[in-house]
C-alpha cells in the first residue's frame, strides 16, 4: 500500500510498528548521585527517520505556562520551577489538513535561566513518546526521576517559617521538631509548614 493512501493514523501506526525500544543513555547528575534517562537526542534519532519514510511531521502547535515559581531546595539555593503545558501536533505530510494533537506536560528547575527549556524539552520529549508508544525499558510510575523527587520533596518558605514562629511556642516547635524527627525548622517541607499551620489556625 502507497503512501499516499494512509490516513494519520495508519502512518502513526507504521511508525509505532517500526520503533524498538530506545535505550536509557542520558547520565543526569545530582550531586553525588543521579540516575539514567532517555535524552530528546535519542527519541529525535529514533523518530525522524521513520517520520520521513511515513510522511508525518510532528511539532508544539502551542504552548502554556500553567505554574511558575520560586523553590529553596535544602542548601538554601533558590531554583526557578516553571511547569509546562504542551499541545504536540501530528500532521500527514500529504495531507496537511488531518492531523492528531497530544498534550503534554513538562517541569523545568533550574537555579538560572534554563527551567523554561527544560519544562519544553521534557513535554516535547513525552509527547513524542506517548504519541509513538515508545518503550525505554521501564515504567516512569514506579521509578520516579530524581528531578520529580526534587519537586515533590520543596523545603518550606522563609514565609511558612516566620509564621510558624509566630504561631508556636518554642517548646511546641521543639515537640514539631521532634515528631516530624527533624533538627531545625528550615527542614521542613513544604507540605508539612503548610500543614502545621493549617493545624494551628484552626484551633
Amino acid at each position: 500500500m502507497e503512501n499516499k493512501v494512509l490516513n494519520i493514523y495508519q502512518r502513526m501506526l507504521a511508525i509505532t510498528s517500526d520503533l524498538k525500544t530506545v535505550a536509557k543513555n542520558l547520565e543526569v547528575k545530582l550531586g553525588k548521585s543521579g540516575y539514567k534517562a532517555v535524552g530528546e537526542v535519542d527519541i529525535l534519532n529514533a523518530v525522524k527517520p521513520l517520520e520521513e519514510s511515513h510522511g508525518v511531521y510532528s511539532y508544539p502547535v502551542k504552548r502554556e505556562v500553567i505554574e511558575s515559581k520560586e523553590i529553596t531546595n535544602k542548601y538554601d539555593t533558590v531554583n526557578q520551577f516553571m511547569r509546562i503545558e504542551t499541545t504536540y501536533r501530528f500532521v500527514n505530510v500529504e495531507k496537511p489538513e488531518e492531523f492528531i494533537d497530544i498534550i503534554s506536560y513538562g517541569d523545568g528547575v533550574d537555579a538560572q535561566d534554563k527551567a523554561p527549556g527544560k519544562a519544553m524539552t521534557y513535554a516535547d520529549k513525552y509527547a513524542l513518546m506517548k504519541g509513538y508508544k515508545i518503550s525505554t525499558g521501564e515504567d516512569p510510575d514506579q521509578n520516579a526521576s530524581e528531578e520529580h523527587k526534587v519537586v515533590k520533596e520543596l523545603l518550606a518558605t522563609p514565609k511558612q517559617i516566620k509564621e510558624l514562629q509566630e504561631l508556636f511556642t518554642p517548646d511546641r516547635i521543639t515537640k514539631m521538631l521532634e515528631y516530624v524527627k527533624i533538627e531545625d525548622l528550615k527542614e521542613l517541607t513544604l507540605k508539612q509548614a503548610s500543614d502545621f499551620i493549617k493545624k494551628a489556625k484552626a484551633k
